[in-house]
């Protein structure tokens, strides 16, 4: 049969890239058994019993992964896209570095905005969850309206029984509530909001099935929140490890699927306290006895505004700042967005700052931080960013801030792990 052979083709990929460490058998499995068996994804994904999609601009990886952690901690066995590698050779790579697939319970699968609209039907998800959506890589998704209408038709054409989920503070999501094909639930929260982009005014009386209340941040030690629900009993308070209001709303959205899929409350409760960030999201690190590494993923204006936001109170002058922009096809051709990011807010905060760029477009970045009012002699150049990071901890005597796009991200990854500071990143669970 195609299908076995298919398998067969992409294990051997899997074995060879990860045995001669040309990469972490992320996409490349499944890219070439896919052209031995293009309907591989829906003979594969057909063995497991329930999926569960999870898309938007920001936040897919640290939903999937926490919402892995709830369901792993109640019993059930998970298989999902570990890597990050979202597309539908990564999902079928997921799915062949698993099989057989016989003993697993459920798939939680994390994809791309725009793959979104061939891969859906193909998996056909109990659950779809929809995080955000802001413009990230105009030269692939085109504009917010574009993304948001092609999801209306997606969703449209689905089964009655998928449940939608939808963050109702993005007005943007928020209105797929009309384009569902049969239950919806809501979450959001009650006092500070991430709105997203709307160009109309969101409509007021949206009934939510979740809702934060009393967030406070506590920096980088992460969040508390409470939550109350008119269809659940919930705990009274939440911790959560992961800094920042938009992780907020990635545990909304894990939670809200764990309540639907029956997940004891106060087990999740306890599980998002000792959650342990996805790598690059708010990544700690230790360098040595006296330094560590946060690493934080930024490839578009909203969510790196969000991280900047975040995390710039808590540098100070004897910290370091690594920062890296390249321009792969993974990170998006088009670097105009780092126009849209505040970087002179950083600037305000932090004039004296020792700041190292890197990338293959770390001149744009220069050019960037320039007219957001940094001197440029205080800047430090390098391309290579095996040099950039050397360079970086040279000095450090508090925390280094890496802000890498997502192709310097997985360059990273490999040099930590080379350099035994962490595991590869196809080793995370």
């Amino acid at each position: 049969m195609k299908k076995n052979l298919a398998v067969v083709v992409g294990k051997i990929v899997l074995f060879l890239s990860r045995t001669l460490r040309i990469g972490g058998g992320a996409a490349a499995p499944g890219y070439y058994a896919l052209k031995v068996e293009p309907d591989l994804l829906n003979k594969l994904i057909a063995q497991i019993p329930k999926n569960i999609i999870i898309t938007g601009t920001n936040g897919k990886t640290t939903t999937a992964k926490l919402l892995t952690h709830f369901v792993k901690t109640q019993g059930l066995k998970i298989i999902r896209n570990t890597t990050g590698s979202n597309l539908e050779r990564g999902i079928v790579s997921a799915l062949i570095a698993h099989s057989p697939l016989s003993s697993y319970d459920l798939g939680i699968w994390e994809i791309d905005e725009a793959a979104f609209n061939t891969l859906a039907p193909k998996i056909r998800p109990e659950i779809i969850v929809f995080l955000n959506v802001s413009r990230d890589q105009l030269d692939r998704y085109g504009e917010v309206d574009s993304i948001v209408g092609k999801w209306r038709v997606t969703l449209q054409s689905l089964p009655k029984s998928t449940l939608v989920i939808l963050n109702a503070d993005d007005e943007n999501i928020a209105s797929l509530v009309e384009s569902a094909p049969g239950k919806t639930m809501l979450f959001g929260m009650k006092e500070e909001q991430i709105s997203g982009e709307i160009k109309s005014q969101p409509k007021k009386g949206r009934s939510l099935n979740i809702q934060a209340y009393e967030v406070i941040t506590n920096g980088l030690s992460g969040s508390q929140f409470k939550l109350s629900s008119p269809n659940y009993q919930l705990p009274a308070t939440y911790y959560f490890p992961l800094p920042g209001l938009y992780h907020v709303y990635d545990a909304l959205a894990a939670i809200s699927s764990g309540l639907y899929l029956k997940l004891d409350p106060q087990k999740m409760a306890k599980s998002c306290n000792d959650f342990s960030p996805a790598f690059g999201r708010v990544e700690k690190i230790k360098l040595s006895e006296t330094s560590q590494a946060i690493v934080s993923l930024i490839k578009n204006p909203t969510g790196a505004t969000q991280v900047l936001n975040t995390l710039a109170p808590s540098i100070n002058n004897k910290d370091h700042v690594l920062l890296a922009l390249n321009d792969e096809l993974a990170d998006g051709t088009d670097v105009s967005w780092i126009w849209d990011v505040p970087f002179e807010e950083l600037q305000l905060k932090h004039a004296k700052l020792k700041i190292i760029i890197s990338g293959n477009r770390a001149v744009d970045l220069a050019i960037r931080l320039k007219y957001a009012g940094f001197d440029t002699s205080s800047l430090i150049i390098e391309n290579n960013l095996s040099k950039a990071l050397e360079r970086s901890k040279k000095g450090l005597e508090g925390t280094l801030f890496i802000f890498p796009t997502y192709t310097a991200l997985l360059s990273l990854q490999k040099l930590l792990a080379k350099q035994g500071l962490k595991r590869h990143y196809w080793e995370e669970k």
